[in-house]
Parts: C-alpha cells; sequence; structure tokens
C-alpha cells in the first residue's frame, strides 16, 4: 500500500514508453518525503493529470522529479501541489524541452528550498519567467545552470523581486540564453554572498549590454571565469 511508503525515488526511472499514469491518481503519497528522478527519463510522458491530488504535503526532495520529460509541455496538474517543505528541487524540469507554460507554479511556496541548481535546464521552449515573480527563494544557496540552456528566454524581468542574498553558487545560471538581450529584473539582485559566478552569461549571444549589473557587490566572488564569454556583442 502506498500510503505506508516514503521513498518513491526512481520508482518509474527510465519508462521510456510510459505515456498514461492515469492509474496513479488514487495513490496516497502523503508520507512520501523523497520523490526524487521518480519520473525521471519518462520520455513519453505529456500528461500528468494523474498527479492532479496528489499530496506532497512531506516531501522534501523533488531532485530531477520529472527529469528527461522532453514531452511534458505544462504543468497544471501541479498547481495545487504544497511542496512547502522541499528543499532540493535540482533538476526536478531538466530537459524538458516542451514545457513552456509553468504558470502553474506561481504559487509554489518554495521557502524552504535551498537546491535550485539546473531546475529549469534546457527548458528550451520556455520564453519569460513571469510565473515565477512571487517565489521565495531567499533561504537559496544554489543556483547554478538554474535555466541553463533555455535558449528561447528572451524576458527576466519576472525575477525582479527575487532575493538571492544567500546564494553562494551562480556559476552558469544563464549559460547558452541566445535569445537574452537584456539583463532587466537583476538590477537589484544582492549577490554578496556569491562565491561562484563562472559562465554565469555564457553564451548569451544577443546581449548587448550589462549596464544593468553595475550595482552589483561581487566582493566575495572567487571565479569569474568565462562569465560572457561567447557573448559577441558586448
Amino acid at each position: 500500500d502506498s500510503k505506508y511508503c516514503n521513498n518513491f525515488s526512481f520508482m518509474f526511472y527510465g519508462c521510456k514508453s510510459l505515456s498514461d499514469i492515469k492509474g496513479l491518481k488514487k495513490w496516497d503519497v502523503s508520507n512520501g518525503t523523497d520523490f526524487s528522478s521518480l519520473f525521471n527519463g519518462c520520455s513519453s510522458l505529456s500528461d500528468i493529470n494523474g498527479l492532479r491530488k496528489w499530496n506532497v504535503l512531506n516531501g522534501n526532495n523533488f531532485c530531477s522529479m520529472f527529469e528527461g520529460c522532453s514531452k511534458l509541455s505544462e504543468l497544471k496538474a501541479l498547481e495545487k501541489w504544497d511542496v512547502s517543505k522541499g528543499n532540493n528541487f535540482s533538476g526536478m524540469f531538466n530537459g524538458c524541452k516542451s514545457l513552456s507554460d509553468i504558470k502553474a507554479l506561481g504559487k509554489w511556496n518554495v521557502s524552504n528550498g535551498n537546491n535550485f541548481s539546473c531546475m529549469f535546464f534546457e527548458c528550451s521552449s520556455l520564453k519569460d519567467l513571469y510565473s515565477l515573480e512571487q517565489w521565495n527563494v531567499s533561504n537559496g544557496e544554489e543556483f547554478s545552470c538554474m535555466f541553463n540552456g533555455c535558449e528561447n528566454l528572451s524576458d527576466i524581468k519576472g525575477l525582479e523581486q527575487w532575493n538571492v542574498s544567500n546564494g553562494n553558487n551562480f556559476s552558469c545560471m544563464f549559460f547558452g540564453c541566445s535569445c537574452l538581450s537584456d539583463l532587466k529584473g537583476l538590477e537589484k539582485w544582492d549577490v554578496s554572498n556569491g562565491k561562484e559566478f563562472s559562465c554565469m552569461f555564457n553564451g548569451c549571444k544577443s546581449l548587448s549590454r550589462v549596464k544593468r549589473l553595475e550595482r552589483w557587490n561581487v566582493s566575495n566572488g572567487r571565479d569569474f571565469s568565462n562569465m560572457f564569454t561567447e557573448c559577441p556583442l558586448i
């Protein structure tokens, strides 16, 4: 019985032909704490409505849960999930290349999250991040590669109110965001605890100015290597 299980990690890992999970809609996962890589590699999965009523209240590890679900285009089924105890969101939607609509995540309480690395890595259909503008990431320490490879991302103003003051690793955060031409939204970021900034904007081929960052306090930074490599317009 699923209600006695607390570890659901890797349960359907690599099930490349799995396309229908309606059969899971009555599962009681309320005691689950670890959901990491649960559907990792389910590359045929495009409909996750079966998860709509899942109670993930006790979940703390959502690492790579939907990694490689390359046919997922929207996440409406997750809209009412309570992820308030979650601390690890790294790679959660890594490689979801068809994901273009993340409005369902807008009201998520991620205030306990400390690791957001690679969360939207190679989500190449994302164009803006307004859906995340109310996220409280104040406990976040790891932001490395969070939007790495989001090649159609052109507007990051949705991150304007993010409190990243506890962040220490910003390396590769926007690596390969080749449509990003303006860094509006990052002007007021407090990155004073940041240590790693390597490759942060590497490959942002449309980026033509970095004036938005002029007030950043990077006095604790120790690695700035290749931060603006492959940015030919600056």
